[in-house]
């Protein structure tokens, strides 16, 4: 049914909220917030309500929440900035989540740990709830491993917790075509959570990821790069005594980019590796890194 009041053009909504329109645009086309009418010629237009809408995911947006958890938001809500509750910033509400997650872990509660990481994905997007919720508590979880065999205990239980969920992910995402990406911890390195990680992350931004995991020895990267040809390889390392030993190997990925992440590896590793780009900022950046390492390979191509 038509809506009578809806006589706004998106360049009017834009200018009154100080939302560019491309991002209007997607914020329709992506969440539904916007409900426009159209005129006989097919233009939109736009009511008070869509503009107080657009108010109100740029107030939750302001106080941390993810865009789509904010937009779910505004849409269960009144849409007007006054009417909606207030919510903690995204700090205290990350905090809050990793204190629930690593309680469960500490009492050895798996329905528990799955309870807390449903909500985590329901409230952060994924780039986001891996960077604020899942790898703070495997690194708190994990603190003082060597001297504590209960610590150790909890970390496998979380690791054995959090692995399958992100395996899912992994999964449930995948795409085909477009810009292909191959993932591996090298020979050695047995924690991959991180690389499975910011592999997920990946998938999220458009990837298609091939994940070899934990423990790849250099030849079969190699090998698996030859045979795949991703855009760019992915190699993930904790320890410095693992990132070493992949780089004495020598490893060459003729026709790929190549990301070197985790701990592991520091920023003057890219001298020994022709078009490497170290990645070390959070999970949020690793599409860039992606990115900057595939234009790399392009140029070299």
């Amino acid at each position: 049914m038509s809506d009578p009041r809806a006589v706004l053009r998106i360049g009017e909504v834009s200018r009154r909220t100080g939302v560019a329109v491309p991002t209007l645009r997607a914020w329709e086309r992506r969440y539904g917030l916007l409900s426009p009418d159209r005129t006989e010629g097919g233009h939109r237009l736009y009511s008070e309500r869509d503009v107080d809408r657009v108010k109100a995911m740029q107030r939750l947006l302001e106080d941390g929440w993810s865009a789509a958890a904010a937009a779910r938001e505004v849409l269960r809500e009144p849409a007007t900035v006054t009417q909606l509750r207030p919510v903690p910033g995204l700090g205290s509400a990350s905090m809050a989540l990793v204190e629930r997650l690593e309680s469960a872990i500490d009492a050895f509660d798996a329905s528990g740990a799955d309870a807390v990481v449903d909500d985590v994905f329901a409230r952060l997007e994924i780039p986001r709830a891996l960077d604020d919720v899942i790898l703070p508590v495997l690194r708190r979880v994990g603190d003082g491993w060597q001297d504590d065999p209960r610590v150790i205990a909890r970390e496998h239980f979380a690791t054995n917790t959090l692995r399958p969920r992100l395996q899912r992910l992994l999964r449930a995402t995948a795409r085909s075509g477009g810009r292909s990406l191959l993932a591996a911890a090298p020979e050695g390195e047995e924690h991959d959570l991180g690389l499975l990680a910011a592999a997920v992350a990946a998938v999220d931004a458009g990837w298609r990821v091939h994940y070899l995991g934990a423990r790849t020895p250099t030849p079969a990267m190699e090998r698996g790069a030859a045979d795949l040809q991703p855009d760019v390889v992915l190699v993930g390392a904790m320890f410095r005594e693992q990132a070493e030993a992949f780089l004495a190997t020598r490893p060459a990925f003729p026709r790929a980019g190549v990301v070197l992440g985790g701990s592991g590896f520091v920023a003057a590793d890219v001298a020994r590796l022709p078009r490497a780009v170290v990645h070390q900022g959070s999970i949020v950046d690793i599409p860039t890194s992606l990115e900057v390492a595939r234009s790399a390979r392009n140029d070299a191509i």
